[in-house]
């Protein structure tokens, strides 16, 4: 029975293993699994537990049917999680009565892409639109406009091969790819030439490392909170049009015919006096061209100084109002006292740097005060960039719960930032309003807790009356919700009930129903309860 029972036991466990570059690797990271079910069409728990030998893992036997096991290691702690020196990986498999004996993950890191944009950083506008992407412009006299393109990246491991390709993609939805070439080399740089992007369309750059058949570097980008695994940009045709050549060769051999034909039947001394008389013309047309540019210039260079001197003022104004902010800022949220103890590995200048620290910090104390004072000190680095701004203060919300200034921040972003709008352009069901409900949510939680929910009432309502038009539908049956705790905190209980029946009835069938049913549930067991 005991030989059975070990015999189950092991056809119950499947063993794993990590490996990099064809060997077993123990990542100084801990992995993060997570696994699809394509049979039942959901993400399902998959926790594999470390064995004693190095890469080796095991996990749980899943159902039969077919998965896919995603593996992702923040492996470089300068940067945030999914940026290059990470690993990532995906592994189909199936699973039988049977099968598999044992799964073998090959882990790519992420490759540092150097040029023409570094990776490491979250590319602002790379992703967003053709509009907004890194552009490259031909020269400008060339009769087959062309730009060189040059890429650059870190190496991944010793020869390993590089197989990159570009393809021309439609800007919107639909339309089809092009290939424009692809490739194989052993070195870390190239330059590319690109005729200029075809109306409605950009570039799409991919780079892989391969080794011995396997896949040990890919490429990873950022921008705003998307993601993609490719580079993408424009290439724009910046030379002087063809037709301009043959106008100017055409007006000069013209010129020359002219003059020909002008001087070819004249005596000499006649020919004398009408080349003086030419000369004299051409010297009155280049005094007075000169008269011209003399004018001009002097217009210009007036007009420059009088916009340098408008920027002066405008910057002056600018970083008045900025020290202005971060004033009133750090006096309404100090720093918190561990501030100097903490090393955080990420930096803000922007929202895609936002967001990356924010999907890749660690879920644990310490990786709370990292992004904690990333944001914080992106607020401060930043006060003129309201995105920056009032996200930061909508996600510091939900880390560091024992800061002793949450409430005083949230009010700050609520009343600074009520008609902020957000940027849309990274979430496919975001709306503008989004981040101002956020930041009222948070500030009407903190108040119910501290024990004051006419004040929270009064934030849910304002942004109901006021901004109920630009808030997702998910959104406000979390708003709803809210209201209806504040109610019930309150002790006014039929209100409760009545605000949260009100709001399944115009939100039940978003993906915050469950909220409301769950918030509705709770008052039914606790009216129940008292009852008794």
């Amino acid at each position: 029975m005991a030989v059975l029972a070990l015999a189950s036991g092991a056809r119950a466990q499947i063993p794993l293993e990590l490996r990099f570059d064809g060997q077993p690797v123990d990542p100084t990271a801990p992995p993060d699994f997570s696994c699809f079910s394509a049979t039942q069409d959901q993400w399902v728990g998959c926790r594999p537990k470390k064995a004693d030998d190095p890469g080796a893992w095991s996990m749980e036997r899943p159902a039969p049917g077919r998965y896919r096991m995603h593996v992702s290691i923040d492996e470089n702690p300068d940067n945030p999680r999914r940026y290059p020196g990470d690993y990532e990986a995906q592994l189909w498999f199936e699973v039988t009565d049977t099968g598999p004996e044992r799964l073998v993950v090959d882990l790519p890191r992420l490759i540092h892409l150097t040029r023409p944009g570094d990776n490491a950083r979250s590319l602002e506008g790379m992703l967003r639109s053709c509009t907004t992407q890194p552009r490259f412009d031909t020269p400008r006299y060339t009769l087959r406009p062309a730009a060189d393109v040059k890429f650059a990246w870190d190496p991944i491991v010793a020869a390993a091969e590089y197989r990159y390709s570009v393809v021309a993609a439609p800007c919107g939805p639909g339309g089809q790819r092009r290939e424009v070439l692809g490739a194989r080399t052993g070195a870390t740089a190239l330059v590319l030439r690109l005729p200029p992007s075809a109306g409605g369309e950009h570039y799409v750059f991919r780079v892989e490392a391969w080794k011995d058949g396997r896949l040990v570097g890919d490429l990873y980008t950022h921008d705003g909170g998307a993601h993609s695994w490719n580079y993408r940009f424009q290439v724009v045709d910046a030379s002087v049009p063809p037709w301009t050549y043959l106008a100017a060769a055409a007006g000069g051999l013209l010129l020359v015919l002219g003059a020909v034909r002008v001087l070819g039947g004249v005596d000499a001394a006649h020919r004398r006096r009408l080349l003086w008389w030419l000369a004299g013309g051409a010297l009155a047309i280049i005094a007075a061209g000169s008269l011209t540019v003399s004018g001009y210039q002097y217009v210009q260079d007036r007009e420059r100084r009088r916009a340098e001197a408008a920027q002066v003022t405008a910057e002056a104004a600018r970083q008045a109002r900025q020290r202005e902010f971060v004033a009133a800022f750090a006096s309404t949220a100090p720093r918190p006292s561990w501030w100097e103890e903490v090393r955080t590995p990420y930096r803000v200048d922007n929202v895609g740097d936002l967001l990356s620290a924010w999907q890749g910090h660690p879920r644990s104390d310490e990786g709370e005060r990292q992004f904690f004072k990333a944001a914080y000190q992106g607020i401060v680095d930043h006060p003129d960039d309201e995105h920056v701004v009032a996200t930061a203060i909508d996600l510091l919300h939900w880390v560091v719960r024992d800061y002793p200034h949450r409430l005083a921040l949230a009010r700050f972003g609520y009343e600074r930032y009520f008609r902020h709008n957000r940027r849309t352009d990274n979430c496919a069901n975001c709306m503008v309003g989004d981040t101002t409900q956020g930041l009222a949510l948070s500030l009407s939680k903190l108040y119910v807790e501290a024990g004051r929910p006419d004040e929270a009432l009064q934030v849910c309502q304002r942004l109901i009356d006021e901004r109920r038009r630009d808030v997702s539908p998910y959104k406000l049956a979390e708003t709803w919700s809210q209201m209806a705790w504040a109610h019930w905190r309150k002790g006014d209980r039929e209100e409760a009930l009545r605000v949260v029946r009100e709001g399944l009835e115009l939100y039940g069938a978003t993906v915050r129903g469950d909220d409301l049913r769950n918030t509705l549930e709770a008052f039914e067991r606790e009216q129940a309860a008292t009852t008794r």
